[in-house]
């Protein structure tokens, strides 16, 4: 056997002659581009989530405050609800019904009375009812609405 048998060709032609040890740089890149994509999208979705958060916080404590106002003026007596018409308390001054400032979330919305005188006809019995609609408006300290609810008073027969 002379030397030159033992030469493997194959091997010539080899692109890898050795195994291949550890990461290459450009793997490396494509792997740290790929983490810092899904972090920032794991991010991105968790801010929004807690803006949405926020935001539906602020329309339920708004709900609440229109809903509470609602009624305390629907238990007035009939002869005194007009007396509420053009109510209003500014953001950071709402109160209960015994006078109490409230703290916290409710710092952040104002209400706003409305009474309307109404006619409504029942079309089933072919009658009309008179009353009055209250609405109540919840807004924040730069004028956006949260929360508007209304209600019908009928009046009372007499």
């Amino acid at each position: 056997m002379s030397p030159c048998n033992d030469f493997d060709e194959s091997r010539m032609y080899s692109r890898h002659h050795f195994p291949r040890k550890g990461i290459a740089l450009l793997e490396v890149m494509i792997a740290v581009g790929l983490l810092t994509l899904a972090i920032s999208s794991i991010t991105q979705a968790i801010v929004a989530a807690q803006q949405q958060n926020l935001e539906v916080r602020e329309r339920i404590v708004a709900t609440i405050a229109a809903e509470s106002l609602l009624s305390q003026i629907g238990e007035s007596e009939w002869e005194k609800l007009d007396t509420w018409h053009g109510f209003s308390e500014e953001v950071g001054t709402l109160t209960d019904p015994t006078g109490l400032a409230l703290e916290g979330d409710w710092n952040k919305v104002g209400r706003q009375v409305t009474i309307t005188p109404t006619e409504i006809f029942i079309d089933e019995l072919q009658i009309y009812i008179t009353g009055k609609t209250i609405n109540v408006i919840a807004v924040t300290k730069n004028g956006r609405e949260l929360a508007n609810l209304e209600r019908f008073i009928a009046e009372p027969s007499s």
